[in-house]
This record gives structure tokens, sequence and C-alpha cells, in this order.
């Protein structure tokens, strides 16, 4: 393979996320008074950002006050995202080996920039990452390519060199809209077909099927 750069989406792809995101969803629900969200249901919601994220939580309600929602949410998190999150099983063998093979590695979320970088320095500070990239502006929320492209030019290769790994239909098409190779990973939030019909290069079960690819 050609492929020289990795990069990775963080939420169900490098860390299981769900307990602590959900814990802060219903925390927002409580705040205004609405019933709690089964984490099946958050399941679903993850991967666009935190605006998206407290919208489909309220799942239409009328005159709900969002901005509260998202206050208790983002302080919630905040607070506690790190009480219920861990690696996925696998993964830190495949980055470890990945930097013994000196392949450049980055992340990129949807995730609020804050919250991605607080998480990603507490759970894979010990790897050498180029860039950590979480949601800053909407313009630039996945599957917007720019920050991906100005990932790949801090890994010093061209796009076609670089993979993308992620959990659902958005990081693919990231990945194509940038020009780089779409790695869909079945272990995250969303349903193997689902994935499937995004149209990946590669789909995988296991985090070690990377190094296969690189």
């Amino acid at each position: 393979m050609s492929t020289k750069g990795v990069v990775f989406d963080l939420d169900g792809t490098l860390a299981d996320t769900l307990p602590a995101i959900a814990d802060a969803i219903n925390c927002g629900l409580a705040a205004i008074g609405l019933p709690e969200a089964p984490h099946s249901d958050v399941r679903q919601w993850i991967g666009e950002g935190l605006p998206t994220l407290c919208r489909r939580a309220l799942r239409g309600a009328e005159n709900v006050p969002f901005d509260r929602m998202m206050e208790v949410v983002s302080k919630h998190y905040r607070e506690h995202q790190l009480d219920k999150t861990v690696p996925f099983p696998g993964i830190p063998e495949l980055m470890d080996e990945l930097a013994r093979r000196g392949i450049p590695m980055g992340v990129l979320s949807n995730k609020p920039h804050e919250h991605t970088v607080t998480m990603t320095e507490a759970l894979f500070g010990r790897w050498r990452l180029v860039a950590v990239e979480g949601y800053q502006e909407e313009s630039y929320r996945k599957p917007d390519p720019r920050t991906l492209l100005r990932i790949c030019q801090a890994m010093g290769l061209p796009p076609r060199q670089v993979m993308l790994v992620g959990d659902s239909d958005t990081d693919i098409l990231t990945a194509r809209n940038a020009g780089v190779i779409a790695v869909a990973a079945t272990w995250g939030y969303r349903q193997r077909d689902e994935l499937i019909a995004a149209g990946p290069n590669y789909l995988i079960d296991w985090p070690e099927q990377v190094l296969a690819l690189t």
C-alpha cells in the first residue's frame, strides 16, 4: 500500500465515549425538564458536533431553552468526559505499531475542540500526533475537507497517501471530499450496512487491520 499517514476520528473510533456523552446529554435534558434518552438513541446522534447532538436529543420538542441545554451538556462533559471513557481494545497496540513504523498520526473530530484536545492528551498523550483538531467553526465541521487537508499538509503528504479511519458516513464523506483513503471502522457507533452504503475504500472490523493498509 502507498498509505503513509493515518488520521483518526475520536468518538467511536479511538475511544468509547458513549457512556460519558449520554450522561452529559441526560443531564442537559433533565435541566430543561425533559426525560432521559437511552444510550441506544444517543449512539445514533454522535458524530456531527455538539449543537447537532443537542438538537437531535430534543427530538422536535418546542419552546425549549436550547442555549441552556448546550450550556449544561458542555459543562457536564467538561467535568466528567473521562469518567467512563476508554480506548477501544486494540487501539493502543495499533498506535504503538504505527509509531514504531514511523507513520505520522493525527486526530480529526467533530467533538468541540477543547474536549478533543483534553481527551486526546489524557488517553493518547504518549504518542506523538502531528495534529489534534476538533470542532471550532460550523463551516469547517466534517464533512468539510479543509481541516483534514491541513493535517495532510502538516504530515508533508499528499492526500492520496493518507487514510482517514472513522466510524460514520460523515467520516467517509470527509475522506472522499479531501481525496484521502476512506477506512470505515465497524466497532464504532454505526451499523455495518450504513457504513457500506457510504462507500468507503476499506471496511475493517479490528484496529490491527489498519496495519495491512499501510
